[in-house]
């Protein structure tokens, strides 16, 4: 997930630097984009998990006086809601993908590297 957030960020800096303008780099950046919203769930399920098993020990401690399940079954809402999102989210960007695809604009990996 580091290198899909990395390859966005430098896309993200040359778009700006007025360097963006090589087909390359928007296959690098919708690559690494579909690569980071693909490994998203599965940290939000870490996060999930780790919540709900410090729930069941009893090792958390709200700081604003609040139940723990309160904000943990809020947190487990949300991030159930953060993954339907980004379910949407990734599918718009495959499908996006496939017609830049198409655009002659994305290519597989080791084809920009050539």
């Amino acid at each position: 997930m580091q290198a899909a957030s990395e390859a966005v960020r430098r896309h993200n800096h040359a778009a700006m630097a007025g360097g963006y303008g090589s087909t390359p780099e928007v296959s690098r950046a919708v690559i690494a984009l579909v690569e980071l919203c693909a490994r998203v769930p599965q940290a939000i399920d870490h996060m999930n998990g780790r919540v709900l098993r410090d729930l069941a020990a009893g090792t958390l401690a709200p700081d604003d006086g609040t139940a723990p399940g309160e904000h943990a079954y809020g947190a487990e809402t949300a991030l159930v809601e953060a993954r339907v999102a980004m379910a949407h989210v990734l599918d718009l960007l495959q499908e996006a993908s496939g017609h830049l695809w198409h655009l002659g604009m994305v290519f597989e990996p080791e084809e920009t590297e050539a």
